[in-house]
């Protein structure tokens, strides 16, 4: 295993408890303050940190401190792999106790990735009114202005009724596939942060007539049971109509530890990328850069478009997950451990042909295993980046993942190490003259 490798075990196990956070498309502006509390926490800790504070919809930061102290001399990362291993430690953790303040409201994501940008000496630039995140590096440097977007928010559920006996009925914020949600645990968050665990319910087995065993549930039957007796029980708990609930999973390290395995992979996965990209670039000089950690993209690609008016850059990559066809019943080109994949075209967007070219390049010349996409259906944030303004030069750099808005979805990290390392390539070399070449 070469130091890379190493590197990149370290930063996604350190990361791994990021995927508890029950924050969901809808409400990104709540969830914002997880990435936003994990920068400021570590910049007020770096002797050389600097970053403008940012605040959202009225939250301001509250930082405990002292947790942070103990886990590095002075409370300060040392090391480059000490810094990648706290950058991915806070990115996937909703837990630490220096942000569980936080955390009782809801929990974590944007907010973490906030903290991180801070560390790595990134000035955020003014929120996009829907809770995206975005900060840049060296934006006063000439040359083409490269955007990254990942967005942040999972796929969920609002509570949209408490029947007499308690259960409450779902509406799914983004794509869910009823087949997989049946039996599975899941987080109520109410309005004053507190967590009431469920499940998804279903007909007893014993019994079922073959045409009903043959079908899926509708999706808006789907219910979740919170072992109460009654309506009145459930409001007890806090619970409310418009409380978000999300999948309660563990992430873990599958038989071959290169394997990862939980929900929200789609798309913090993505969220780690680029902030392990800003950490290789730290104390580097090259293009303007701006990164965007977007809200809303599940119910319609939504902070891609603010975020994107924020940032008005030349070249875009919108880094996302896509389908692995690498399991009995999934077949395509796509397979985990295969590398970045390469997205040509999907439902919102074709990507632009020159920058393709570009990249295959790139991975050609540095070595990078990649793959291709060419999906007619699904979307990213570049569905709505490359419209923008007078539109931008832009393509989405994929992730493979299996079981996509699940509870359980699969990733592999030689695939988040080939993404990162193609991106890192780019920006380090883009000027002005090798932008001409994708416009000309």
């Amino acid at each position: 295993m070469n130091e890379r490798q190493e590197k990149i075990i370290s930063f996604l196990d350190q990361k791994k408890d990021w995927v508890k956070g029950k924050d969901i498309a809808l409400v990104m502006h709540v969830t914002t303050r997880t990435i936003r509390s994990d920068i400021e926490t570590i910049n007020n800790q770096m002797e050389d940190g600097w970053i403008e504070s940012s605040y959202q919809m009225g939250y301001r930061l509250h930082i405990e401190k002292k947790a942070l102290t103990q886990t590095h001399t002075n409370g300060i990362p040392q090391t480059p792999k000490e810094r990648c291993d706290y950058i991915l430690k806070k990115l996937l953790s909703v837990r630490e106790s220096h942000i569980s303040e936080l955390c009782e409201q809801v929990c974590a994501s944007i907010y973490t990735v906030e903290q991180d940008l801070k560390t790595i000496r990134t000035r955020m630039l003014p929120d996009d009114g829907l809770g995206s995140v975005i900060g840049t590096k060296c934006y006063d440097n000439k040359g083409p202005k490269i955007m990254i977007a990942t967005h942040a928010d999972e796929v969920g559920f609002f509570v949209r009724d408490i029947d007499e006996n308690g259960f409450l009925k779902l509406t799914p914020v983004g794509s869910w596939w009823s087949h997989m949600l049946l039996g599975h645990n899941f987080t109520v968050v109410t309005q004053q942060g507190k967590e009431i665990k469920g499940f998804i319910g279903s007909m007893a087995t014993h019994g079922l007539p073959q045409e009903i065993r043959s079908k899926t549930v509708d999706i808006n039957d789907v219910y979740l049971d919170l072992g109460v007796a009654s309506r009145q029980e459930a409001l007890d708990l806090g619970i409310q109509i418009g409380d978000m609930v999300a999948p309660d999973t563990e992430l873990r390290r599958m038989n071959n530890p290169k394997y990862i395995a939980g929900k929200a992979l789609d798309n913090r996965v993505s969220c780690a990328v680029g902030l392990y990209i800003l950490e290789r670039l730290k104390n580097k000089s090259h293009a303007p850069l701006s990164f965007a950690a977007t809200a809303q993209e599940e119910p319609g690609l939504r902070g891609a478009r603010t975020a994107t008016d924020v940032m008005h850059p030349d070249l875009a990559f919108a880094i996302d997950t896509t389908l692995a066809g690498d399991t009995p019943m999934n077949k395509n080109c796509n397979r985990l451990g295969g590398g970045v994949v390469l997205s040509m075209i999907d439902s919102n967007t074709i990507a632009s042909r020159p920058l393709i070219r570009y990249v295959e390049n790139v991975c050609k010349r540095v070595g990078i295993p990649f793959q291709y996409a060419v999906f007619a259906d699904g979307g990213t944030d570049s569905g709505n980046i490359h419209k923008s303004f007078e539109g931008i030069v832009n393509m989405t750099l994929s992730i493979p993942i299996r079981y996509m808005h699940t509870n359980q979805s699969v990733i592999h990290e030689d695939d988040v190490e080939a993404c990162v390392d193609l991106l890192t390539a780019i920006i380090e070399e883009m000027d002005e003259a090798t932008f001409e070449t994708l416009i000309s």
